[in-house]
């Protein structure tokens, strides 16, 4: 029997622990090595007494224990930048008495100031604000959490879940004026989920038709009524640009200016949600969602196909792996000079240029917000012989998803692609050819790699208001590359390539199929010591 349980001790009766191997089933090797005199007993194993029960929690130990590595960052950075302090402030080693007891004081010569501070420089005199200069104050505030965590559900298969979301934002305050006029700025970005939507490719056939941009259409509405009524009871502000305006603290009017469904407000929602997949009754409104809603993107690697059955005898290396990384950014952002708030929050007025008339919206004016996908690789596999010959393949499926509020479209840049890949060392090539070694200590091997490589990208322009797409460049791309390095001596290694790339076009009427080839030769000699 190949299945036997192996236990020794010494000749007083005393457990002496010993290692062995099964040869076949009527021989055994014992691994230790001593001068010991042991006795051995062995003992068949005809069943193995496992039970379900003992199974499940054998694996629900090993669940729990799956966690193997968690790391957690938080970055929080600010800068205030505060010009036109006057010539006498700071004069005595950073600080002078001129205007109070320090100015400017020990909290911004040792960067605590906040915001605030401008607020405290003017009370103070500090600042010029009266020969008609207009350089704002700057306060900048930057805002990120990194999240990642390892696990190891079963052996040799190896999870990175990465979960972040970075806020940047700026305000420029106008100091010198009155009502100190402001303006926001920044950017945005987290990690987001889009697999509803994604791995889909659109052909000319039918228009290049996509499910998620008919949703997207179909949620404009859905989407405006909800912000309509986050209005509702909502009082015009006072004063500003409403100041003698006769709807002026009168509820929110929908006739007198009613929600645009072409702004960032209604669009960004609509867009996310159904790129997303997310009903549009349930999408949150705001373009900069908090980390809650941040999603975990991930990566994942598999080598234990080795221990299953023999593979290990043939395989020296098995992976297999797969990723996705995705992203919800805006670019960048302004807002408008004369917005007002309606309830210290996001919710506010702007004036229509055209009526002069009260409108709502944010405050932000936001002109374009992108999701970028990529499956990097979607499926891919390294593999290396026990004669270490090298496979390798993956395919790889990326896009990029580009909502344009300002020019009311979006902007749909598709790619995939499949590689193989074969390397081969041979180890003294000098061997091979019956040749005496050109050095002591050095193995003159010969390295070869060849690739081989499909990949095909589109992009298309979906106008929203016409529902039409339109098909802007697309290429299909073949390329073969081959490498070969010759280590000759300690000094000297010789190189040649080869590489042929055929570039077909799918939409243009101004390209035509090219083809490119190159190949040559290289040595390198070293010279160092």
């Amino acid at each position: 029997n190949a299945k036997v349980k192996v236990t020794a001790t010494t000749v007083d009766g005393k457990p002496f622990r010993v290692t062995h191997k099964v040869v076949d089933v009527n021989n055994i090797t014992i691994l230790n090595r001593g001068e010991e005199n042991i006795k051995f007993t062995i003992e068949e194993i005809l069943k193995e007494d496992k039970s379900l029960w003992k199974e499940i929690g054998e694996y629900g130990t090993r669940l729990l224990m799956s966690p193997r590595s968690a790391a957690v960052r938080f970055r929080s950075t600010q800068s205030l930048s505060l010009p036109l302090f006057r010539p006498d402030i700071g004069n005595v080693f950073g600080q002078s008495r001129s205007y109070g007891p320090m100015s400017p004081g020990l909290d911004f010569a040792f960067g605590f100031a906040g915001e605030d501070y401008i607020n405290k420089a003017l009370r103070r005199g500090w600042l010029i604000t009266d020969d008609g200069q207009t350089s704002p104050a700057i306060f900048s505030r930057t805002n990120e959490l990194n999240i990642e965590l390892t696990l190891e559900p079963i052996r040799g298969l190896k999870i990175m879940l990465t979960t972040n979301r970075t806020d940047n934002r700026t305000r420029s305050t106008q100091f010198m004026y009155d009502n100190m006029p402001t303006s926001l700025a920044g950017s945005y970005t987290k990690t987001h989920v889009a697999l509803k939507s994604a791995l889909k490719h659109f052909k000319a056939d039918n228009g290049y038709e996509s499910e998620a941009f008919n949703q997207f259409l179909a949620n404009i509405p859905v989407i405006t009524e909800r912000v309509r009524g986050e209005y509702a009871g909502l009082n015009y502000p006072m004063g500003g640009f409403m100041e003698g305006n006769v709807n002026a603290g009168n509820p929110f009017n929908p006739e007198v200016g009613d929600v645009s469904p072409t702004s960032s407000d209604i669009l960004i929602p609509a867009f996310l949600a159904a790129y997303t997949g997310t009903d549009a009754k349930k999408q949150y409104l705001t373009p900069f969602p908090s980390f809650a809603n941040a999603l975990p993107n991930w990566r994942v690697t598999y080598d234990g196909l080795l221990y299953i059955g023999n593979l290990r005898n043939i395989f020296k290396s098995f992976t297999l792996s797969h990723a996705y990384q995705c992203t919800y950014s805006v670019g960048s952002y302004s807002s408008y000079l004369n917005w007002m708030s309606a309830n210290d929050g996001d919710l506010g007025f702007t004036v229509d240029e055209l009526t002069g008339n009260p409108i709502p919206t944010s405050p932000y004016n936001i002109s374009s917000v992108a999701i970028t996908e990529k499956f990097a690789p979607l499926i891919g596999a390294a593999v290396t012989l026990k004669n270490d010959l090298t496979l390798s393949a993956e395919y790889r499926d990326s896009r990029t998803l580009t909502l344009n509020t300002s020019a009311g479209q979006i902007v749909e840049a598709n790619q995939r692609g499949m590689t193989f890949g074969l390397g081969y060392k041979i180890i003294g090539f000098n061997t091979v050819l019956k040749m005496k070694g050109s050095g002591r200590g050095i193995s003159n091997d010969l390295t070869l790699n060849a690739d081989f490589n499909f990949a095909e990208t589109q992009a298309l322009i979906r106008r929203i208001e016409t529902a039409y797409t339109q098909a802007t460049s697309g290429t299909r791309s073949l390329t073969l590359n081959f490498t070969a390095s010759y280590v000759m001596s300690r000094r000297l290694t010789l190189g040649a390539y080869f590489d042929h790339q055929v570039n077909t076009p799918i939409v243009s009427s101004t390209s035509y199929p090219t083809t490119n080839t190159s190949f040559g030769f290289n040595i390198n000699l070293s010279l160092a010591r």
